[in-house]
């Protein structure tokens, strides 16, 4: 029996469906997207696949995956959708398929806690009360996990940066030489992967991987049949920075430090080697200075003929390659010399590449303040080494996501990773948007650089805020706008006021969903990955269209180049972008086939410039209307109806 024979009759078995999931009724778009992914499967292809919100992508997928019996790997851009996968959605897809393999998660190695590393953070460092008093948690909790995944931790901060220093990062394990049958976890957990029928990964992890392979340093993941990316839209970002690298004040001070420490406890008697660190540490400090005590952004051509800015590098790449130099005799002395030697070279390599390169495709930067700077290094493309690795790997590749289409066309993201050669799918979500929503569009906004802008637009959604009564998100694009509506905000609101930053996404979310009167304002990490449903969120407000700054220096290379080719780089690149984010902001609104409200969209220039047409044909179908009685109607409908 063919795979596409198989999940067709098993998603139309009601019997087999309903005892496993009561209320479970197959979707046609979502078994039409199922019978797809299982051709693509079975003719080792490539499908682009966007499923509209509501469309039951996870289901259509997994399906057809674990039917296939081959080697699976699925990447997700998110924690909440990895988290769903394997509590929720893969066990119950497995019994509905009588799946017998293995399914197992994958992080990336700073997840993993490194033994080594936690001794000699215990013997060497000069740790305050509070330190030890982690130390020893951390200590306490290993001695007990099976795994040593941080997440376990919960006595320790996510973001504490004491893991930095006990974690499995790479250029410590390389230098050791860790393996399965060692005290270390994340090899034992790489050698889980390696056995593994379905492996769940991140964007993240699956592009260091790729960029290992492309640089010829081996691999993290096992080689696979077929490969899954969900939140798919979010991939070709990744994988630029994955490509690329950014050096820091804060690596170059770290790596100093590091050595020192190395130094005290390996190399003793070695004065020269402390000459050398504090020389690395001065001409550090010495090069930001040059750059200036306000915040700077440069693209190369602009910092290039900084020549002050350019010598004072110079020498901070000659002390780091005389620094690793130095360290080379002392290598077999112990681990910490031969992890912070490695680490030196690497970072040395990094420099002389930033400051050599001449290719057309790589984009060199600075940005900086008084007591930072960091170089960032990102290809313009990513399509080429995506495309190769991708040929090499073989198998049968899936994108899904509800926003990989601009005004229906899916040229943008397949080229963007070199898909040319894919097949492409579209789904519409089955929300009625028409019946469950309406989408206010503000007249007389001025100009959104304006100087009373966000004022203006606060003041259009005011009425709606009093009658929703709050249950409303304020989506805006730049921390600015968000910063100055809070501070009107919170002068005028008589509800409670949630502004990203005050606590971690998750919390601000879990107290939104439990407040009475809630407004939560948010930039690009609330646009999307966020599930709210019900009347906990009745409107959704986005202040204007989402185009990337045109300051930022690879937006300047990836325009330069399009007119070069003699395309417009407005329309080629910064609408299908603006498209695709605003598509995941509108998306929070309706989450269910239950789900009503209102979006409003301010921005004036949807109606007043030609590009607005193709924005809104790229958006749900929702009703708009330009005055703001309907949208009260529809919201005190849903008051009555509460």
């Amino acid at each position: 029996m063919s795979l596409v024979t198989e999940t067709q009759e098993l998603l139309t078995n009601d019997t087999k469906l309903k005892k496993l999931i009561d209320d479970f009724e197959v979707r046609s778009s979502q078994l039409d997207m199922s019978l797809a992914i299982a051709q693509c499967i079975e003719d080792k292809e490539v499908l682009l696949a966007e499923a509209g919100t509501g469309t039951g992508k996870t289901f259509a997928y997994l399906i057809p995956a674990l039917l296939s019996g081959k080697k699976i790997i699925i990447s997700t851009a998110t924690k909440n959708l990895q988290e769903q996968l394997l509590s929720k959605d893969l066990p119950l897809i497995k019994k509905l398929c009588g799946f017998k393999g293995k399914i197992k998660l994958l992080k990336g190695r700073e997840n993993y806690i490194c033994p080594q590393r936690l001794d000699i953070a215990e013997t060497t460092e000069q740790n305050s009360r509070s330190v030890w008093q982690k130390l020893s948690q951390i200590h306490d909790w290993m001695d007990k996990t099976h795994v040593g995944d941080k997440s376990e931790l919960k006595s320790l901060d996510e973001n504490d940066p004491i893991w930095h220093k006990v974690c499995a990062r790479l250029e410590f394990c390389q230098a050791n030489g860790c393996h399965a049958d060692s005290d270390c976890f994340y090899p034992k957990v790489k050698q889980d992967a390696v056995e593994s029928d379905v492996l769940v990964v991140n964007h993240h992890l699956f592009c260091a991987d790729l960029a290992l392979r492309e640089n010829g340093f081996g691999e993290v993941l096992p080689e696979a049949d077929v490969y899954i990316f969900d939140e798919a839209h979010q991939l070709p970002d990744i994988a630029a920075q994955f490509l690329g690298f950014t050096l820091s004040r804060g690596q170059l001070d770290e790596l100093a430090r590091d050595i020192r420490n190395a130094i005290t406890q390996e190399a003793k008697e070695s004065a020269d080697l402390i000459d050398a660190v504090k020389q690395l540490e001065l001409e550090v400090q010495n090069f930001n200075k040059t750059l200036g005590k306000w915040e700077k952004r440069w693209n190369w051509e602009a910092f290039s003929s900084q020549s002050k800015s350019m010598d004072a590098l110079d020498l901070v790449l000659t002390s780091l390659q005389k620094l690793e130099e130095g360290l080379k005799p002392f290598v077999d002395r112990g681990k910490s010399i031969a992890a912070v030697q490695k680490r030196a070279h690497d970072i040395a390599a990094q420099l002389k590449r930033w400051l050599m390169s001449q290719s057309q495709n790589e984009v060199r930067w600075v940005d900086s303040s008084q007591a930072r700077f960091r170089l960032n290094f990102t290809p313009m493309s990513v399509a080429e080494p995506f495309s190769k690795q991708r040929d090499l790997l073989g198998g049968a590749w899936i994108f899904t996501s509800a926003t990989l289409s601009v005004n229906n066309q899916f040229d943008y993201f397949a080229q963007r990773l070199g898909l040319e050669d894919c097949h492409a799918k579209q789904w519409d979500s089955p929300f009625d948007y028409l019946q469950q929503g309406l989408v206010y569009h503000p007249v007389g906004l001025p100009e959104p650089k304006s100087p009373d802008y966000i004022k203006i637009c606060l003041r259009a959604i005011w009425p709606l805020l009093q009658v929703s009564q709050g249950s409303a998100f304020l989506l805006f694009t730049s921390h600015r706008a968000l910063l100055e509506a809070s501070t009107i905000l919170k002068d005028h609101w008589h509800g409670q006021l949630f502004v990203q930053g005050d606590a971690p996404k998750h919390e601000l979310l879990n107290q939104f969903r439990e407040a009475d009167q809630a407004v939560l304002l948010g930039t690009s990490s609330f646009w999307e990955g966020v599930d709210v449903k019900g009347n906990d969120l009745k409107l959704v407000m986005i202040d204007r269209i989402p185009f990337i700054p045109p300051d930022d220096p690879v937006v300047q290379a990836r325009e330069s180049a399009l007119k070069q080719k003699g395309l417009n780089a407005f329309y080629a690149f910064q609408i299908p972008e603006a498209i695709i984010a605003l598509k995941q902001g509108t998306g929070r609104l309706i989450r269910s086939t239950e789900d009503k409200g209102v979006l409003v969209l301010c921005d004036p220039r949807i109606m007043t410039k030609s590009y607005g047409k193709t924005i809104i044909n790229s958006l749900p179908g929702f009703k708009w209307v330009y005055e703001p009685s309907e949208a009260k109607q529809l919201l005190n409908s849903m008051l009555e109806n509460k």
